[in-house]
């Protein structure tokens, strides 16, 4: 038999009191264990509510983190009412109390069924596995799912004792504080695994050394000193094109799946961070071609990219390989634009990091990301346009598009944002401008069918005097913009030569035997004392012109496995070393990368 209240009156008429059924004392300890649970609940979801990053694509989960604070704090209030009320009284009517049970437990029923309503609805199991799978982890998702699920099953538990409050009185104090522990206990060890669950961290193999001076770029090609090849990436094409910058001590390989930083002196490894994949998949991409130093080397900064047009910005100290900060972080960076996509402008001679959007060009501290100036480039009748921008050491260089006839370029000083030069250009149809960093030298390409022409400048006040050059393509450029390289024409022998001349073209020097470059391939170097040119037919070789006086070059094989198919070797100065650079075999997605360091 179970616990039986007697029978008690009200007025003349017998009122007969509810029995409290066999099972009462376990269903108060499960209300214990469900209340402990439901109080875990409550501060999961409210953590998942306030101490979370929202991302783009956790907009719909992250509600049920909401839901879940407001409905198990909801259940909680009604679930401790109910066990205080039960505990004062000496007997259950099925009159007055009944009714009362009745009503909390219609709102504890409601509060299960909108919190299943809205899981069904917003697809939840299934969101919840495809975001697992598809999108970098974050505790948002996690730790909504967590507590919503955590306010089930506490709801759950704690019903019976709503619907049948006197099985409070069937335990003691101690009992009932026990099982509270016990609700907590699996709460909190629920709640740990959801914010591990949440760590991306998890996904990331990061590797941090300790901190030395960053050594001088490499200005003379010496003696071979160290030879890497390093193995491909893995057997699929996505995974091929491995990019080489020079940063911190000495240099860093960029893949789809990290960055991997090495000595210039020795080729030694040095730090790295790399993504592994999520379930066979990579979740992020890093983006070879937006990869950004400051001007001293020690800062690198990155964007990578996933589902859905999801981007993140990670920087790190290009020497220590330590994270600096990134775009999901409360930083200037990231409140200044969270609605659209700011694009990161590769400015390697400044000490800025510079963005740009099409309304704005803004310059940030790179290692601190707070915002050092902003300004407006929309102008009247002058709207930017999509024509890449280019930042030297002293500007920044944007093109502008003013009604129908003149195409702009803007010079924003890269120290305090001020606007300080400007040049219109006629606008044709036949061409567009291009705008070409050669190192600090700016290159303003306004070809055209009929001839090239085009602009020169090192410093932005030369922006609004510099003529406009009618003959030879530039292709490359000292470091201080004393000399550069150019590519002419000549219709007499009908043969290509190259000169080496100035800014001001004052002075004109043939270059024999060299052949005009793409400013872009990387393969003529303009060094301290020796101009270095890298050619491939069947073979790799490297050509030296003494710089003051380029006579015939010296001709130096270089012995190499290197067999590249969509990519040209190139020559790299980096910290120490000058690297020649061989991406092997890259259009069948089996890509060695051999990398010759020579100091």
């Amino acid at each position: 038999m179970g616990d039986t209240e007697t029978v008690v009156r009200e007025g003349a008429l017998p009122t007969l009191a509810r029995d409290l059924g066999r099972t009462a004392r376990f269903q108060a300890l499960a209300a214990a264990v469900g209340a402990g649970i439901l109080v875990g609940a409550v501060g999961l979801g409210l953590y998942g509510w306030f101490g979370t990053r929202s991302v783009p694509a956790g907009a719909e989960v992250g509600i049920f983190a909401v839901l879940a604070s407001l409905l198990g704090g909801l259940v909680l209030a009604i679930a401790v009412g109910a066990w205080f009320t039960g505990r004062a009284r000496t007997v259950d009517l099925w009159s007055t109390h009944h009714r009362w049970e009745l009503g909390a437990t219609a709102a504890v029923v409601l509060a299960l069924v909108v919190l299943g309503a809205m899981s069904w609805s917003k697809h939840l199991p299934s969101r919840y596995t495809t975001l697992r799978a598809e999108w970098p982890y974050f505790a948002q998702l996690t730790t909504a799912v967590g507590a919503t699920v955590s306010v089930a099953v506490g709801s759950i538990l704690v019903l019976p004792l709503i619907f049948h409050m006197g099985v409070a009185r069937t335990i003691g104090r101690r009992t009932s504080t026990a099982a509270v522990v016990v609700g907590l206990v699996v709460a909190a060890a629920a709640g740990v695994l959801a914010v591990r669950a949440g760590d991306d961290s998890v996904n990331v193999d990061h590797r941090t050394v300790p901190h030395t001076r960053i050594p001088a770029t490499a200005d003379r090609f010496g003696t071979e000193a160290f030879r890497l090849r390093l193995p491909p990436l893995n057997n699929r094409p996505e995974a091929t094109g491995r990019a080489v910058i020079p940063a911190g001590t000495g240099f860093l390989v960029i893949g789809i799946e990290g960055l991997r930083a090495y000595d210039g002196a020795t080729g030694e490894p040095r730090w790295h961070y790399v993504r592994r994949p999520q379930s066979g998949t990579r979740t992020l991409r890093l983006d070879r071609d937006s990869v950004f130093t400051s001007a001293d080397g020690a800062v690198v900064t990155t964007r990578w990219s996933g589902p859905s047009g999801f981007e993140r910005i990670t920087t790190f100290d290009a020497v220590t390989g330590h994270l600096l900060w990134t775009s999901a972080d409360d930083t200037d960076f990231t409140s200044d634009d969270p609605e659209q996509s700011a694009r990161l402008v590769a400015a390697p001679a400044a000490e800025t990091l510079i963005v740009e959007t099409d309304s704005d060009v803004k310059g940030y501290d790179p290692r601190t990301a707070s915002r050092r100036w902003l300004t407006p480039i929309t102008d009247g009748d002058c709207r930017p346009t999509r024509i890449g921008t280019v930042a030297s050491e002293n500007a920044v260089y944007r093109l502008l598009r003013c009604g129908d006839s003149t195409w702009r370029v803007v010079a924003i000083d890269t120290g305090t944002g001020h606007v300080v030069g400007h040049r219109d250009l006629p606008r044709t149809r036949s061409h567009e401008p291009r705008l070409t960093l050669l190192h600090n030298t700016v290159l303003i390409d306004l070809w055209s069918p009929d001839h090239d022409t085009h602009l020169l400048l090192t410093e932005p006040d030369q922006l609004a005097t510099t003529p406009i050059r009618t003959s030879g393509g530039p292709f490359a450029a000292a470091v201080d913009g004393s000399d550069i390289l150019v590519g002419r024409f000549d219709p007499t022998t009908r043969r290509f030569h190259v000169d080496s001349t100035t800014v001001d073209n004052s002075t004109t020097t043939p270059v024999p035997t060299m052949a005009p470059s793409d400013p872009n391939n990387g393969t003529v170097q303009i060094l301290t004392d020796e101009i270095l040119s890298l050619e491939y037919h069947t073979s790799l070789r490297l050509s030296r012109w003494p710089r003051r006086n380029p006579a015939s070059p010296t001709v130096l094989p270089i012995e190499s496995t290197c067999r590249p198919e969509a990519t040209q070797p190139t020559l790299l100065p980096a910290p120490s070393s000058i690297l020649v650079i061989c991406q092997n075999n890259e259009e069948i997605g089996d890509a060695t990368l051999d990398i010759i360091g020579y100091h």
